[in-house]
């Protein structure tokens, strides 16, 4: 069964964020709590973890898109 990644909730004010860069490709392997997506607000900036272990196989926002908490931004297979 596939896995979202998703946007954290990282605060009351942060409503939009920006994908600077991803730091796996699609196809890649990707362990558990391994970095997987840098992302910025006009407040912070964090990296955002992988959920499980498995295979990256879907990227669904590019660098310099836009996105929102809870938004899923890639998908991971077993």
């Amino acid at each position: 069964m596939s896995v979202n990644v998703e946007v954290p909730f990282v605060g009351e004010a942060i409503e939009q964020m920006r994908v600077v860069r991803w730091l796996k490709a699609p196809g890649d392997a990707v362990r558990a709590e391994e970095p997987l997506v840098e992302v910025t607000t006009e407040k912070i900036d964090f990296v955002v973890e992988a959920p499980a272990s498995g295979t990256l196989v879907e990227i669904r926002a590019a660098e310099g898109a836009h996105v929102v908490p809870n938004e899923v931004v890639a998908v991971i297979a077993p």
